[in-house]
């Protein structure tokens, strides 16, 4: 009992430290900020929209942004060609494109991690098999596996993920295998191995401490990958379907406006910049300090 409220502290004492450290990193605090402000637009975005998604004001069809000298603040960002409001098409587009990614990479985060510890920790079982299956997707584009599933499968934003999260687990799964692999070779774990340690003490004090700074960059990777693969789908018509607000879905509905109306395919692809850019931001700002606190 006194051994396991010991490690307790020692995990609090960790958490305290390291969050410490972030708040002495500017941009890195500021970039926790922005994705927590993500994270609320995913899940309550649609409820502060100012209209519904689908609601249609006849008589207001392609207006200008607010900003433009025939705009209305009433429509911030302006209307589409069926005089839908844009501004709050975008807000319901971070629950169906932003959500839709914080999904992929949550399950691949799970699902993946899972599957590369234990490979990782067990050369020689079917684990190990299973990863050199899925090495075969390495070679191969995620997007490109990912088109080609989705063909398969009726044109939806839920297969696109599908199609989406089995283009990219493998690759993820991979490199944890690999890194796992490597940080279990290191001479010091023989010494642990030595005193007794069982695997799941390898895990926790060995691989998962040393993976997590790998696993952060690599994540946002995929998040960032997953947004990309969910409107480039959605553009092609293999994800999301009309008249779901997704940015993807957006663009392609308005690229034949791009000349009269700019700002209907502009907004959703700097929208989609921007969140790119958080997670970026994110990802690098927690790299910077697990490395800081590490040494």
């Amino acid at each position: 009992m006194l051994d396991k409220n010991l490690e307790q502290f020692r995990e609090m004492a960790y958490i305290a430290n390291f969050w410490k450290s972030l708040r002495k990193d500017i941009m890195a605090l500021i970039s926790v900020y922005l994705f927590l402000i993500l994270l609320f637009l995913i899940f309550f975005g649609y409820l502060i929209a100012p209209y519904s998604a689908h609601e249609q004001f006849v008589g207001l069809e392609l207006l200008p942004p607010s900003w433009s000298t025939v705009g209305q603040v009433q429509h911030f960002f302006g209307t589409d060609d069926l005089g839908r409001d844009i501004f709050s098409r975008i807000l319901y587009g971070f629950y169906y494109t932003a959500g839709s990614a914080l999904l992929i990479t949550f399950a691949i985060a799970i699902i993946g991690g899972i599957i590369g510890v234990l490979a990782g920790t067990k050369a020689h079982s079917y684990f190990s098999i299973v990863n050199h299956l899925f090495d075969t997707f390495l070679v191969t584009p995620t997007l490109l596996i990912a088109i080609i599933i989705a063909i398969l499968l009726e044109a939806s934003l839920v297969n696109a993920m599908l199609a989406i999260f089995l283009a990219m687990l493998p690759h993820f799964i991979h490199k944890i295998y690999l890194l796992t692999q490597q940080e279990l070779k290191k001479e010091y774990v023989v010494t642990l191995r030595l005193d007794g340690a069982t695997r799941w003490d390898l895990v926790k004090l060995v691989v998962l401490p040393n993976l997590t700074a790998i696993a952060v960059k690599e994540l946002s990777h995929i998040f960032v990958l997953a947004i990309l693969d969910i409107s480039a789908l959605s553009f092609i018509s293999l994800g999301a379907q009309y008249p779901t607000p997704e940015w993807g879905a957006m663009i392609r509905d308005s690229i034949e406006l791009v000349y009269i109306a700019p700002w209907t395919v502009f907004l959703p692809g700097i929208t989609i910049v921007m969140v790119i850019l958080i997670v970026r931001m994110l990802s690098n700002g927690i790299i910077r300090v697990l490395e800081n606190y590490r040494y």
